[in-house]
């Protein structure tokens, strides 16, 4: 079983003593496309990713400190710089040697800068969502640059673990990367429907919690068979086999 994340716009290094790192599989497709970043200036970056000056100052100084190589003195794990919603119902600091290493077996996160991220990778922040229309000498677009080079990685990895179902916890802009036809596997989507006003729906700043706190309750108990991700009852909460079918499975949670 493997899950896949969305990564967060939220990044920041938290202080975390742990000396096993790996450098990310598609790094040499990252690099070419940091070079490309390079060439914009910051009126083109922020036409670009819509967004305000103090955010496009910032990238932009992301983008000219990303110099390889990546090490543990200039950048971190990703499991270590990903923040945000999902992130936030999880917890690094605290995860013993064991649950990081499992983490890295069974956790991918996508990623528009480097394709997809183990979460023992080494990482500088960044900000470039997937579904951004950044053209390139070799694409049109990231999911054209990236094309099945993260399928490719969730082959090599599901072939590693005893399940070849794939859990996907991404948002719909990410995991849209993933090439469904070449997938060697089972892919599974979670739904999560909250409870308001006497009614279930996907609330999505609830929904990014729950996928954290499915990808926490995945870590701590070390889940190799997807099967046994219907017993998650964090927060309240419970599968719902009534609504649920081979490949889409549903969580509910009462008000």
């Amino acid at each position: 079983m493997l899950l896949i994340l969305a990564p967060s716009k939220t990044q920041k290094y938290i202080e975390r003593d742990f000396s096993l790192y790996t450098q990310p599989i598609l790094l040499g497709k990252s690099l070419l496309l940091a070079d490309r970043l390079k060439t914009l200036d910051k009126t083109e970056l922020a036409q670009l990713m819509k967004i305000s000056e103090k955010l496009t100052n910032e990238t932009y100084q992301r983008i000219h400190s990303f110099q390889p190589p990546l090490s543990i003195e200039n950048s971190r794990q990703a499991i270590f710089t990903f923040q945000g919603d999902a992130y936030s119902q999880m917890n690094p600091k605290e995860y013993s040697e064991e649950e990081l290493l499992y983490t890295q077996d069974h956790l991918h996160i996508l990623s528009g800068l480097y394709g997809i991220l183990r979460p023992l990778d080494l990482m500088f922040p960044y900000r470039l969502e997937m579904g951004l229309k950044l053209v390139t000498p070799e694409a049109k677009n990231l999911y054209h640059y990236w094309g099945d080079s993260p399928t490719d990685v969730i082959n090599s990895s599901l072939a590693k673990t005893n399940s070849r179902r794939l859990i996907n916890l991404a948002s719909t802009e990410y995991v849209k990367v993933v090439n469904r036809e070449k997938l060697q596997g089972e892919i599974v989507t979670i739904i999560f429907r909250q409870e308001k006003n006497g009614f279930y729906k996907t609330i999505p700043i609830y929904a990014k919690k729950a996928r954290g706190l499915m990808t926490h309750f995945a870590i701590v108990n070390q889940i190799a068979k997807a099967e046994d991700l219907k017993s998650f009852n964090l927060d309240g909460y419970s599968y719902r086999e009534d609504e649920s079918t081979g490949d889409i499975w549903v969580f509910k949670k009462k008000e």
